[in-house]
């Protein structure tokens, strides 16, 4: 902390007179004018200035100037003889985060300089997080070998041939070491929740920082990729298949845990079991099931192994059985999506392929528990309870049916049911995100979080938050933000209030903090954005 008065008594009733000790304040420097201020911030680093403002020579606004250039992150509390408002306000203006008025109180001057401590230390944590976001922006940017994860893409999605020929050729190409025969082992990563509030880009260089651990932790020193496919799964692949499972087993558990402590990321690891390439999406679609069945152990490593063997998805004594079943995964995107007609026809296709086929008791009974979590799921995803679209009887009638034909009835009608609640689901969610916006616009002249948006619609916090980014792809914050910026572009055009007028109007009370946030989104600072645009004479 840094204290500058010229008045001598002044100077040392503050940094003498004042018990600083309860307070994390390792130095307290002292200057009697601007220069030496000057000096001893570019000697050293200096988080807290408490100045008086008016001083022979150059004055504390001037102080205030250069503290800006210097370093923009210390804060500036101002100790002035003048009570009347537009000179504090001018203050204020430049940026200082508070003022006293002379004759100084010490308790009150104590209290803000506390409260200056606790802004310090919140803005240190948040540069913290946004340096480590900042490098993980960069390793995004750079990414892993694109055409070598591309490849599996198209493996995963069935677009390259499977064929002993085609892959080992494909292999050499991009220096994958593997031939056609050999195995892998895949691994499904199910990123569950974030325990903090992203943006959507944040949001996917995290998903990327997370895929990275994975590298280091589950791969370590072994041969293989971590990507995401084109239906959005992370995926672990290991080359050659694995000899020792306990302590893969083992690695995964510490990248569980590494998730939840490094990156607030809840996270579970499905292992597969080791694999041909051309197996390679039957395996992952038997992870998928396992995601879905796993219900009650969040934050967690399942081994197929062994869920097969305990019957943590249904297996058959006919190996074939399995592979009649439909891809819920792909039922359950078109759900998502509204495509309820296409939806039906694929239902009805997989039905009169059980008829044909003389299907068993198992795999109808397969089909049904499939069919009933997929509906669970996408009514969670929905934010609604299924049991708002469809009644436990009619869930479970689907129990009792012995034929495909009886199969198809039923699943159809859940169906019809289910897929008419999700689209007024969706029509409520979007008037709600026109309340929110409307809102929004209505106070841009004050500061709004997410609890008090959340009270406007009468809304969970959390759950609104998450609906209005599934919405719009934009964060609360982001579209506050957005809104706000242009607001002030517009006034900047086609008005002549000054610029700190115009960020007070929109409920920034820091203009530094207005002008940084503008330039960052405008690419300009607020004087050059008028400056370029502005249409008065």
């Amino acid at each position: 902390m840094l204290v500058v008065d010229d008045e001598i008594y002044a100077l040392k009733g503050i940094t003498q007179g004042i018990d600083w000790s309860d307070l994390p304040i390792t130095t307290i420097l002292e200057a009697e004018n601007v220069e030496q201020a000057v000096n001893l911030l570019k000697e050293q680093r200096v988080d807290l200035v408490i100045s008086d403002i008016e001083m022979p020579g150059a004055n504390g606004i001037e102080l205030l100037r250069q503290i800006r250039e210097l370093t923009p992150s210390t804060l500036t509390i101002f100790l002035t003889g003048h009570a009347r408002f537009e000179y504090a306000q001018e203050a204020l203006q430049y940026g200082c985060f508070d003022y006293v008025l002379k004759p100084v109180d010490h308790d009150i001057l104590k209290g803000i300089v506390k409260r200056a401590i606790e802004e310090i230390e919140r803005l240190q944590a948040q540069q913290e997080f946004e340096g480590t976001l900042e490098i993980y922006r960069r390793q995004w940017t750079n990414q892993l070998p694109i055409l070598v994860e591309r490849f599996w893409q198209e493996i995963l999605s069935g677009k390259v041939s499977a064929s002993a020929d085609r892959l080992n050729r494909e292999f050499e190409l991009y220096d994958i070491p593997l031939r056609a025969d050999d195995q892998v082992l895949p691994i499904l990563l199910s990123i569950e929740q974030w325990e903090v509030e992203l943006d959507a880009r944040d949001e996917s260089i995290m998903e990327y920082a997370v895929r990275k651990a994975a590298s280091e932790i589950i791969l370590g020193e072994s041969s293989g990729i971590v990507l995401k496919d084109r239906n959005e799964l992370n995926l672990v692949m290991l080359y050659g298949g694995l000899s020792n499972r306990e302590q893969l087993k083992a690695r995964c558990i510490e990248y569980v845990k590494a998730c939840n402590d490094y990156f607030h990321c809840r996270v579970s690891c499905y292992m597969g079991v080791s694999i041909r390439v051309g197996e390679v999406q039957t395996s992952l679609e038997r992870l998928s099931q396992l995601e879905r069945a796993n219900v009650s152990e969040p934050q967690s490593v399942l081994d197929s192994i062994l869920a097969e063997e305990t019957g943590a998805y249904a297996n058959s004594s006919a190996a074939v059985m399995g592979s009649n079943l439909p891809s819920f995964t792909d039922w359950a995107n078109l759900l998502d999506r509204g495509n309820i007609d296409e939806l039906t026809a694929s239902i009805e296709k997989a039905l009169r392929s059980f008829q044909e086929e003389s299907a068993s008791r198992e795999t109808l009974e397969l089909f049904y528990f499939g069919f009933v979590h997929l509906l669970f799921q996408a009514a969670n995803r929905k934010g609604i309870s299924i049991y708002d679209t469809v009644t436990v009887h009619e869930i479970n009638e689907g129990q009792a049916v012995r034929t495909p034909v009886l199969m198809q009835a039923w699943a159809t009608k859940l169906l019809v049911k289910a897929g008419q609640a999700f689209v007024d689901r969706q029509r409520d969610a979007s008037a709600i995100i026109s309340r929110i916006q409307s809102f929004i616009h209505d106070n841009l002249d004050k500061e709004m979080n997410r609890d008090d948006i959340a009270r406007s619609v009468f809304r969970n916090p959390a759950y609104l938050s998450r609906l209005f980014r599934k919405e719009t792809g934009l964060s609360l914050t982001d579209y506050i933000v957005q809104v706000k910026i242009e607001k002030a572009k517009k006034l900047l055009k086609e008005t002549n209030d000054k610029i700190s007028t115009i960020a007070e109007d929109l409920g920034y009370m820091h203009f530094s903090y207005f002008a940084k946030l503008f330039k960052k989104t405008a690419g300009l600072t607020p004087q050059e954005y008028r400056k370029q645009h502005q249409t008065l004479p």
